[in-house]
């Protein structure tokens, strides 16, 4: 039997990791910017907003809509009481594709969020998306990619603003193209090579240090990473289980179509596969539906929508 195997790290290895984690780190990130001050000056600089002395920051706030849905885990979510609603990630995992629909979700969580049973439309803060992305997500580079609602211009019309308070920020810390102001491309900067170029990001280096020496936070960090490694590797075990479930069921498939194709009725199939009839009634009847070729992947198809699909 082929041994099932996930590498899993010492505690000593988790250690030397910890120590060595920079602010491109998600939970370091976290961490640095449960600070206010620290908080504050990355929002101000990446939004051009003011905010006020009256904010509300919550690192890793979960939010989920229904028992059985998808939720999210902001790495900073932030409340202004001028009524402006902001998320910050770092994003390191250079999967491209996914960004825009991702803003989408959790731009949708962070409204779905915000409004109580009886609150009017109005009420409805606006709200930044914000990903710091150390990789250039539509390689045109950009250091910001801005986006906001609007009609587009026709003759004699220009844009027109859709008005809804929403918009998503994406910075690419390896930006060759500056569309941002010098303290906002010091950041990035300093997120991308770890170079101090200002006092904030002087100060950003100094709040890194004081986490990676938190006894408590490494301990959390060790903690959720060894769990994060279990939850992949069932999730590995859950995916070839499945694919072996679905590899027999194909095969059945396969053999019953084969065998239709030859006018065979179902119970001289049952005795030729060694079945009792009832194990392959179920397929038989599906795919009768698609005489006389018997297309296999349409029956797969139908099974799957019939009996595997919740």
């Amino acid at each position: 039997m082929k041994r099932e195997y996930v590498e899993y790290l010492t505690p000593e290895e988790l250690a030397v990791m910890y120590e060595n984690l920079t602010i491109k780190d998600d939970f370091i990130f976290g961490k640095v910017m449960e600070n206010k001050d620290n908080c504050v000056e990355m929002i101000e600089r990446l939004t051009g907003n003011k905010l006020s002395d009256n904010i509300s920051i919550n690192k890793q706030k979960a939010v989920k809509v229904a028992v059985d849905g998808k939720g999210v885990r902001y790495d900073v979510y932030v409340e202004d009481d001028a009524r402006i609603m902001y998320d910050a990630e770092m994003q390191q995992s250079e999967n491209k594709s996914i960004l825009p629909k991702r803003s989408r979700f959790y731009q949708g969580l962070m409204d779905l969020g915000y409004l109580e049973v009886g609150d009017e439309y109005v009420e409805l803060a606006d709200s930044y998306v914000i990903f710091i992305c150390t990789f250039d997500p539509f390689d045109e580079g950009l250091c910001c990619y801005e986006f906001e609602n609007h009609c587009d211009g026709y003759e004699g019309i220009g844009d027109i603003p859709l008005g809804d308070g929403r918009k998503i920020l994406i910075y690419n810390t390896k930006g060759t193209v500056v569309n941002v102001s010098p303290e906002v491309l010091s950041f990035l900067r300093y997120i991308e090579d770890g170079e101090m170029r200002d006092e904030y990001t002087k100060k950003l280096q100094n709040s890194v240090a004081m986490a990676r020496h938190n006894r408590k936070w490494r301990v959390e960090y060790m903690k959720t990473f060894v769990h994060d490694m279990d939850v992949r590797r069932e999730g590995r075990l859950e995916g070839r289980l499945e694919g072996r479930i679905e590899g027999r069921m194909l095969t059945k498939i396969s053999m019953i179509c084969t065998k239709l194709r030859k006018g065979k009725a179902i119970e001289i199939i049952a005795d030729e596969m060694e079945e009792d009839i009832s194990k392959v009634t179920d397929i038989y009847e599906l795919a009768l539906d698609y005489a006389p070729d018997f297309d296999e992947n349409k029956v797969w198809e139908a099974y799957v929508d019939k009996y595997m699909m919740v």
